[in-house]
């Protein structure tokens, strides 16, 4: 199989008259059959595309390859992001293929500190915040859970996993 027919299956190309071709995508599957010289070649093609995309595809599938060869590359492109949901989301992400790191920990609390308007946490961001397992940002999400705004106490209580918030 071609490089490009490979990386097309992997990361199917967003369509913008149909985005559905990406919104459940999930490409686990193919992964899962791909020998060691076929993941090799996908993540240095996904970590020289990272360079140019902001394709959170791209990032997820360096996260399921563990590809600790792209932190560099990650790292600069976290660094040029200024959105702080963004940030989160890659921190998180970064977070994820390091197994654990203080740094990306303490980005991800800082930008959350950042944010202005409560109600656009919504909740999604929780998500993101709450694979950190530390105790500080579980705390911070503790705060949320009697919040006014209903979308944000419900994804606070559901991140956090509590039975006793209802």
């Amino acid at each position: 199989m071609k490089k490009e027919e490979l990386i097309k299956r992997i990361i199917p190309p967003i369509s913008r008259s149909d985005k559905k071709d990406r919104e459940y995508f999930n490409n686990d599957e193919a992964l899962s059959k791909l020998d060691s010289e076929q993941l090799n070649i996908l993540e240095e093609a996904l970590i020289k595309r990272i360079k140019t995309s902001d394709d959170i595809l791209i990032l997820e599938t360096l996260v399921k390859l563990k590809s600790l060869k792209s932190i560099p590359t990650l790292l600069e492109k976290l660094n040029s992001i200024k959105d702080p949901f963004e940030k989160i989301k890659w921190a998180s992400l970064i977070n994820e293929i390091k197994q654990g790191n203080l740094e990306m920990e303490k980005v991800a609390f800082e930008e959350f500190e950042k944010l202005e308007f409560v109600y656009e946490v919504q909740g999604t961001i929780f998500h993101d915040l709450i694979k950190f397992k530390s105790n500080r940002i579980n705390n911070l999400i503790e705060t949320y859970i009697g919040h006014k705004y209903f979308l944000v106490a419900y994804h606070a209580r559901l991140v956090l996993n509590y039975k006793d918030y209802k």
